[in-house]
């Protein structure tokens, strides 16, 4: 630029050399001076001392004019510090013209030697310039203050993947500071080898990549995830140098979006579970049904669920990997309970050794009716409170299925119980013999069949009335009842006959066991003043010892017989028959 203003004023300089007139005015001189400014391509004057224009080219015929009508404007001010240098200088000077934007000009002051006290004047309009290089250094500002405000994380790496800038937040726990110079690749989830590195390392990646989800060890080794967003750099010769980008912590986000989704799972499961426990009748395949659910749901193994039965006893309707030792901390645990009468229907834990039982108790009609345990190792998360919520709705729904459960076993139970003594009647005693039958064919185990027949009742109605015979019959059926064991049945057949099935008990047991019974008979007729005749027990014995062909009807009708042959022979004795044999060789018998 310089080199141009020096060769345009040395033309004009040059002029005066051979162009003045007589009387020292510009003559020709003048006309060559104005074709030169003329051919300048922007502004041009010469100005003399006063701030008098000798000459300017049209570029600068508005200049001019406004410095005529503002000499103290901007403008001028800069001609007149221009001109005072009296040699090469320069100025910047804004020019404003009515109805019009503003505009910026670059001022350049050349000194004419063969005129002396003039300058020529030349004129840049660098208002584009000026306005692109204001609008750039704002534009960095504002990119500088964004990055410092925002809580993206913004940053560079290098061409060997290393953080080469962050913004001054830093991320996942790191410092800026702390972060710059680190390899990218540490912080992503996994110990990356190059070979796979581009897969998930999206701070040094040859193509750029928009919200890529990638999962990060914070600096407490913590999960951490982050939405990144990368363009990749390239150098002249299309080197990979780097990446630049942004990264958005979205740990909390997928947190919830994750805590969200499995309690949408949950409770879609805990709504698949509730209504499959309201299309179930048979109470042992609804608990396992919930059982099972709740193993899904809770996403745990051992769970215990249990539920008091018709006799008010708890008892494990679900398990699920307990062992005794739980299993019997669980059974402790809902007695105490039971005996303090709470109404909590809080969660519980308890711990037992190596375990913590978490404990929903299970409630219908405001009494605890049994309970729900989710066991887990104490070194294993704490239950969460979706968890927890969903074990407390799953409770409430047995709760009410437990309501539901019990009217049926209750309805059933009668179905299956004689109304005056309480015991099994003769179609129930029928279906459960029938199945110790079956199941003593294949543990070959001895059982004892007793067919008994209450001697001397009959008079008891004639002389006392039904009442005392009602009462003597209930008498009996508690007497037998009393004397028989777990896994034994008892069963009034009708009138004042009786039936029990002996479980695991061979014959001389079994007879054993009749001798027993005749006494307490006698023992029972003295209390209730039954006497002349007193009460006593015909009693018919098969043994049934699991032969393939043995069946109920089959002993049935062995021990009525042998009852027969006692009766035949006076009352108040037993018979044994073995089962299949000749009619006259059936039983034998023995008198008390």
């Amino acid at each position: 630029m310089w080199l141009f203003m020096g060769l345009f004023r040395a033309q004009i300089s040059s002029l005066s050399k051979w162009g003045r007139s007589p009387d020292d005015s510009l003559g020709q001189l003048r006309i060559r001076k104005e074709q030169l400014l003329n051919e300048f391509p922007g502004p041009a004057f010469i100005l003399a001392g006063d701030m008098t224009v000798l000459n300017f080219n049209g570029h600068a015929e508005h200049l001019i004019s406004s410095l005529d009508l503002e000499p103290e404007s901007e403008f001028g001010e800069a001609l007149r510090k221009g001109y005072r240098e009296m040699g090469p200088a320069q100025q910047t000077a804004t020019f404003e013209a009515i109805g019009a934007e503003t505009e910026i000009y670059d001022l350049t002051f050349l000194p004419l030697e063969e005129i002396k006290g003039t300058v020529l004047v030349t004129a840049k309009n660098v208002t584009l310039q000026r306005n692109l290089t204001n609008a750039l250094i704002a534009s960095r500002q504002l990119f500088k203050d964004l990055v410092t405000c925002s809580a993206e994380f913004v940053w560079e790496t290098d061409n060997l993947g290393r953080f080469r800038y962050v913004s001054p937040r830093g991320a996942v726990g790191y410092s800026a500071a702390q972060l710059d110079g680190m390899p990218a690749k540490d912080l992503v989830l996994g110990n990356t080898t190059d070979a796979d590195e581009h897969e998930i390392n999206p701070f040094y990646l040859p193509a750029p990549v928009s919200d890529k989800i990638v999962w990060l060890r914070d600096k407490s080794n913590a999960l951490a995830c982050m939405s990144v967003t990368s363009i990749p750099v390239f150098d002249d010769k299309g080197n990979h140098t780097g990446n630049r980008g942004a990264g958005r912590d979205i740990t909390e986000e997928m947190s919830r979006r994750t805590q969200m989704d499995r309690s949408a799972a949950q409770e879609e499961m805990l709504a698949a579970i509730v209504d499959a426990m309201r299309r179930e009748v048979d109470p042992e395949k609804l608990f396992q049904i919930a059982g099972e659910g709740a193993c899904d749901a809770l996403n745990s193994t051992r769970i215990w669920i249990g539920r008091k039965n018709t006799t008010g006893i708890l008892e494990a309707a679900f398990k699920s990997a307990i062992d005794d030792e739980i299993e019997n901390s669980l059974f402790n645990w809902f007695g105490e309970r039971e005996k303090a009468e709470e109404s909590d229907y809080e969660l519980q834990a308890v711990d037992q050794g190596t375990w913590r039982i978490f404990l929903s108790p299970i409630f219908s009609k405001e009494k605890i009716d049994g309970v729900i345990a989710i066991v887990r190792r104490k070194d294993a998360l704490e239950m969460e409170k979706d968890e927890a919520r969903l074990l407390h709705s799953l409770s409430d729904h047995l709760g009410v299925a437990l309501i539901q459960i019990k009217a049926q076993e209750k309805l059933v139970e009668l179905s299956r119980t004689d109304e005056l003594s309480g015991l099994l009647n003769r179609r129930a005693f029928h279906e459960d013999v029938s199945k110790r039958v079956e199941h003593g064919k294949r543990t070959k185990k001895p059982n004892a069949l007793f067919y008994i027949d209450l001697d001397n009742f009959k008079p008891v109605n004639d002389r006392f009335g039904h009442e005392k015979g009602d009462e003597v019959l209930k008498g009996i059926s508690e007497l037998l009842k009393e004397h028989s064991r777990v896994g034994d049945l008892v069963s009034r057949l009708g009138g004042d006959e009786f039936a029990v099935w002996f479980e695991d008990m061979p014959v001389p047991e079994a007879i054993e066991k009749a001798e027993e019974l005749q006494l307490l008979c006698n023992d029972l007729s003295q209390k209730l003043e039954v006497t002349e005749p007193s009460l006593g027990f015909s009693i018919g014995i098969v043994g049934a010892v699991g032969e393939p062909d043995e069946n109920l009807e089959r002993l049935l009708a062995a021990a009525d017989a042998a009852m027969y042959v006692v009766k035949a022979k006076g009352k108040g004795s037993y018979s044994v028959a073995s089962e299949g044999a000749p009619e006259e060789d059936v039983s034998k018998d023995k008198g008390i």
